[in-house]
């Protein structure tokens, strides 16, 4: 473990290379001076407590590594090729620690610029351009410290070299960092924090440029949140604290989220306060129990978290409804005007009506949008031309798309394998009568372990104390199906598009069939089915928020 405050260093130092030429009478040969390592130790806001950085209760305390090193430039105008100093012998000497030179001149009259840690850099890069990358932060461990030390801790200084005498470097830290004491509301192992800000806007900077000559630091690349992934982070009955250390460069934060994720991706949640974080701050945020995060909005309408692994977003209602338990509306595969809904996009396969309009009441062949009458004379989405026009198109386009065309921003119909990652990562129960409303359906829980996962089990079947309706979960209603001109089977069975074509084996060789799955009291099955068919639509989303903090 690195300590970042006063660590004796000897020089094994060597030149990579030199463009600067100097008179022999320019160099120090003689020197014989202590290279002197001072640092500034970093201060929690608000608190006078100094901290050297560890694991004790007011301060925050590091060792250095026996063969880390430091790497030092000279700042001249013709010379760019910095030298390595590795650390050995480490001698804690509480403010400062010096050591020896040995096998390093340097140069005469002549300011130097040095910074931690040490990175091979290309033969021209100077002092001025130090990368500084802020991304893939891990914590190993509850409490523990050693991923900042091992290279996230960024610092610089400049000392001069005197004729006689030492020469000396005061170091300071160039970022500031986040101490999360955490009350978390669940036995789990933990697997990352990302702290979000709340306007989407993009403070903070996830890699820049640092120039050691002045402490100026240059943004590259920016972003409106940061993660910190755990490893061998759990929480017991006994321990439900988690203290989390996070390096960050100096920003204010505005108000944030912050989001825990476990390992079955389940995520908990809390806001926070902006912060004007400083260089050389620490800053301890405590927070009261998390809540859990299940739930957001997305352009209006309400999403489920159902930690799947690939984060994406359920609608907590279908495409048309206005309820959680409304069946909504029927559309054909690659159709966004729904039955009994005017559309003059194809006015030729419409019933007209005596108010001069067409209505869409039949679902055939006749009727759909992307044949010339038949389910052979396809024209859109085929990849088989003993089915119509070729264009190889599997996924609906947004403007085919009955999620996108009528809810807007970031919603869409579900792929194959979004459908497929729903069913085989979460637990379904049939219920006759979802929340005492009289409606049968399915409900889709986020699978509380994994031996769950891909259960379909009807309710007489589960015990209640195991899933609840508190828990994070979806509704999908027995809302039937339209044939032709007639709904079908309410109340009994549902059945669900997605935007993609139906496979056969590893060709999606008859593309009169789009992928769909249905649901009754016995089975979940899903396969594919005539384009021009009726079915309900349940849309997702890539959204990250906002979250709802229930």
């Amino acid at each position: 473990m690195k300590k970042i405050l006063f660590a004796s260093l000897v020089a094994a130092a060597m030149m990579v290379s030199c463009s600067w030429d100097k008179e022999q009478s320019d160099i120090l040969a003689d020197f014989d001076g202590n290279v002197i390592f001072t640092v500034e130790p970093f201060t929690f806001d608000g608190d006078e407590t100094r901290a050297s950085l560890t694991n004790a209760d007011n301060n925050i305390s590091f060792a250095w590594d026996k063969d880390e090193a430091v790497g030092i430039f000279p700042i001249a105008s013709d010379a760019n090729v910095q030298t390595k100093l590795t650390l050995k012998d480490c001698i804690d000497n509480n403010a400062t620690s010096s050591f020896r030179v040995a096998g390093w001149t340097p140069f005469y009259f002549v300011m130097y610029a040095a910074y931690y840690p040490f990175q091979n850099l290309p033969i021209e890069t100077s002092c001025a351009s130090i990368p500084v990358v802020m991304t893939g932060q891990t914590q190993d461990g509850n409490a523990s410290l050693a991923h900042i030390s091992a290279g996230y801790d960024y610092m610089g200084a400049v000392s001069g070299v005197p004729t006689e005498g030492d020469m000396n470097f005061e170091f300071k830290h160039i970022t500031s960092i986040i101490m999360l004491e955490l009350t978390m509301p669940d036995t789990a192992t933990w697997e990352s924090v990302t702290l979000s800000n709340n306007d989407g806007k993009d403070v903070f900077t996830t890699s820049a440029m640092l120039d050691v000559s002045t402490g100026e630091i240059a943004s590259k690349e920016k972003s409106s949140e940061v993660t910190l992934s755990l490893k061998n982070v759990c929480t017991t009955e006994t321990n439900k604290t988690l203290t989390l250390y996070l390096s960050v460069l100096p920003t204010t934060t505005g108000e944030l989220t912050l989001t825990a994720k476990t390992s079955l991706n389940k995520l908990y949640g809390t806001t926070i306060a902006s912060k004007n974080l400083v260089e050389g701050k620490a800053y301890r945020i405590t927070t009261g129990e998390l809540s859990e995060m299940s739930t957001g909005i997305e352009n209006g309408y309400e999403w489920v978290d159902l930690c799947l692994p690939s984060g994406l977003k359920w609608a907590t209602m279908n495409v048309g409804a206005t309820s959680v338990t409304d069946y909504g509306k029927y559309y054909a595969w690659g159709e966004t005007k729904a039955y009994g809904e005017e559309d003059t996009s194809n006015s030729t396969n419409y019933s007209y009506n005596s108010e001069a309009s067409y209505i869409k009441t039949y679902y055939d062949w006749k009727t759909y949008k992307w044949c010339a009458g038949k389910n052979k004379n396809i024209t859109k989405y085929c990849t088989n031309s003993k089915y119509g026009t070729v264009d190889n198109k599997i996924i609906l386009d947004p403007e085919d798309d009955a999620a996108t065309q009528n809810w807007g921003g970031a919603w869409r119909m579900p792929t194959e394998d979004d459908m497929s990652e729903l069913l085989s990562n979460c637990y379904l129960v049939w219920t006759s009568n979802y929340n005492g409303s009289g409606i049968a359906g399915c409900i889709v829980y986020a699978a509380k372990s994994v031996s769950d996962k891909g259960e379909y089990v009807i309710e007489e079947e589960i015990l209640s104390d195991i899933y609840s309706l508190s828990d994070a979960h979806i509704f999908l209603p027995a809302a039937g199906y339209v044939r032709r001109n007639m709904v079908d089977a309410q109340g009994k069975s549902s059945s669900f598009w997605t935007s993609s074509l139906a496979r056969r084996t590893s060709s999606y060789s008859n593309n009169s069939d789009a992928y769909s799955f249905g649901l009754d009291s016995s089975w979940a099955v899903d396969g594919g089915e005539d384009r021009c068919n009726g079915n309900s639509v349940r849309a997702v989303c890539e959204s990250k928020g906002p979250y709802i903090l229930h």
